[in-house]
């Protein structure tokens, strides 16, 4: 697949995993959201929580969950606290969620997908 492809892939699997969440009652605070750590994918917020959402267009689930590396999550935990600091929200928890686009007809959402061992 040539790169702008896979660009263009991940964009509408970000747009569907925000519909969806929006759907299952989450309010998007942002998308695409790039700080010195790095981008994350979708910030969200329910129910007092912070929720960080790593979306994956991946034709299978595992794929997208394997594609979450042990590298990659401590990259995005350390963008989620630069965006909690941004926003004040520091004293919040945060949650780490993974959505699958493409695995089967609704995006897949695994809450809870990893945990910020420095905040438990």
């Amino acid at each position: 697949m040539s790169r702008a492809r896979a660009e263009r892939r991940g964009r509408v699997a970000e747009w569907a995993a925000m519909i969806f969440l929006m759907c299952k009652g989450y309010r998007i605070l942002g998308h695409r959201l790039r700080t010195p750590y790095g981008e994350v994918d979708v910030a969200a917020w329910k129910s007092g929580v912070l929720v960080i959402v790593e979306v994956k267009a991946r034709n299978t689930y595992d794929a997208g969950a394997y594609a979450v590396t042990p590298m990659a999550q401590q990259r995005i935990t350390r963008a989620a606290q630069a965006l909690a600091g941004r926003w004040r929200l520091t004293s919040a928890p945060i949650r780490f969620d993974l959505v699958v686009v493409g695995s089967s007809l609704l995006p897949r959402h695994q809450r809870a997908a990893w945990y910020d061992e420095a905040r438990l």
